[in-house]
């Protein structure tokens, strides 16, 4: 490491522009030496008169100064951590300063003239995860946290951070070692090892720890939801309720709901959780003809938004034609939305229903959509039970796999799945006879994906591109 990469460095680790307070970190060798430049203690617990006098763990009421001129900057609590309990596993200094923007500059300007550099993206945690103080799919965890905007995704994020995904790993990596051990016995000592019974219970630890992939792997089904949210199309003809429906779904008049058809020109984004699950329910404009240049570019980003969808309602109104509502119902699954997502709601039932209905369900039946609803959004009918099919639907993802650990990271999906390849083939070089000698080539390969997730077998490359997607102060 070079003399600039030697120095203490410091970042705001709050968010930008006002606030009441921001935290402001310094780590690095002799962090505290460097804070002592601008800090003067006002008071502290043990009349400690300097940072670096500071024990490990305790807060003092403080000055920041420039030393230039010998102006106050602000005043501040100054927090000290000592190695190896730090987050960073090195000395760390933690600054409590008012939110204010010129504050923040101010102190990170005066640090910095003291002997400090700016952080690099992801440095605190970065170190943190060469320190051995996190694991690599911890440190990732960090910033899953950071960004998890409902329950279920911060509860999936911190059983990553508690190091959940790690010991499973753990766990798969120490049965794939026991078996590449028999499988020495084997190669090595042929006229004693090499039984049926050796050979049977390679291959059972192999399927076990293939089993045990799968189950991870599955999860991401639901961690892909929960990091890039459930999107729910609302489709169907215009004035079909899907405003009203987007509005009663969110809890608040999102959308402009009028009697005239056409009223939502383009697709309307409005995000909410769900039981703990991050939802975005996507308002369509309404499918039809139209000579309208602005409506018909809206009722193709309709289609488009219904296509790549989780889950699509479509909204049949009392007043609706039956045969135009097939037809369209045909048109969007022609146009690659899978019959399975489409949930039929027969909306406004609190104006009557509509005429067709039976007919419209025989057809969806005969085209694979079996799921129907009966609704009114302004005397929110049935809403409740809308909410509980898109909880069911996520359960039900990954084959409603109970297990704890959830798999956020679409990069952890892809080791895990090369990784579940590689069991594949061991297997398949057991099962063909092809000799246990081939499978420990194989294993050895399931083990280098895994080491890429916890970061026991992994470039600096790779770590350099991971942490660089941090926020700075993180």
């Amino acid at each position: 490491m070079n003399d600039i990469m030697d120095k203490p460095f410091c970042a705001c680790s709050t968010p930008g522009g006002a606030s009441g307070i921001a935290v402001i970190r310094l780590s690095g060798a002799n962090s505290s030496l460097v804070a002592d430049k601008v800090i003067k203690i006002i008071r502290s617990s043990g009349d400690y008169k300097s940072v670096s006098e500071m024990p490990g763990y305790t807060c003092a009421f403080a000055h920041v100064i420039d030393s230039a001129t010998n102006q106050d900057i602000d005043d501040v609590v100054v927090t000290r951590f000592v190695p190896p309990y730090s987050y960073t596993g090195e000395e760390l200094v933690e600054i409590s300063c008012h939110g204010g923007s010129c504050v923040k500059q101010e102190i990170l300007r005066v640090l910095i003239e003291a002997g400090a550099r700016v952080a690099e993206p992801g440095e605190f945690t970065k170190r943190a995860f060469l320190n051995g103080k996190l694991d690599l799919s911890q440190a990732e965890a960090v910033m899953n946290v950071i960004a998890a905007d409902s329950g279920r995704a911060l509860k999936a994020s911190n059983s990553q951070l508690n190091g959940n995904l790690r010991k499973e790993l753990d766990e798969s990596e120490k049965r794939l070692y026991e078996a590449l051990s028999l499988i020495e016995m084997i190669v090595e000592f042929p006229e004693h090892d090499d039984t049926p019974e050796n050979t049977a219970h390679v291959l059972e630890i192999l399927e076990e720890v293939r089993s045990r992939l799968n189950v991870l792997a599955n999860s991401y089904q639901k961690g892909r939801v929960l990091s890039e949210r459930m999107s729910i199309a609302l489709s169907g003809l215009p004035n079909s309720g899907k405003s009203s429906l987007l509005n009663a779904l969110s809890g608040y008049d999102r959308a402009i709901v009028t009697e005239v058809a056409g009223t939502t020109r383009d697709t309307l984004e409005v995000q909410i959780s769900v039981d703990g699950i991050p939802v975005t329910i996507v308002d369509t404009a309404g499918i039809r003809e139209t000579s309208d240049r602005i409506e018909a570019m809206g009722v193709e980003r309709a289609i488009k938004a219904t296509s790549e969808s989780d889950i699509v309602f479509y909204l049949v109104a009392p007043e609706s034609s039956d045969s135009e509502i097939i037809s369209q119902i045909e048109t969007l699954l022609n146009e690659g939305v899978s019959p399975e997502i489409v949930t039929i709601v027969f909306s406004k039932r609190d104006i009557g229903a509509n005429s067709g209905e039976d007919k419209i369900m025989e057809r969806c039946n005969e085209l694979g959509i079996s799921n129907s609803i009966k609704i009114s959004s302004m005397e929110t009918i049935s809403i409740n039970e809308l909410k509980e099919y898109i909880v069911s639907t996520y359960e039900n993802l990954g084959g409603n796999t109970s297990s704890e650990i959830i798999i956020m990271n679409k990069r952890h999906a892809q080791i895990i799945m090369a990784a579940i390849e590689y069991m594949n083939m061991s297997i398949s070089a057991i099962n063909d006879e092809l000799g246990v000698d081939i499978a420990s080539s194989v294993i050895r390969s399931a083990l280098e994906q895994l080491g890429e997730i916890t970061g026991k077998r992994v470039s600096s490359e790779l770590v350099d591109s991971i942490f660089s997607r941090f926020c700075i102060g993180k």
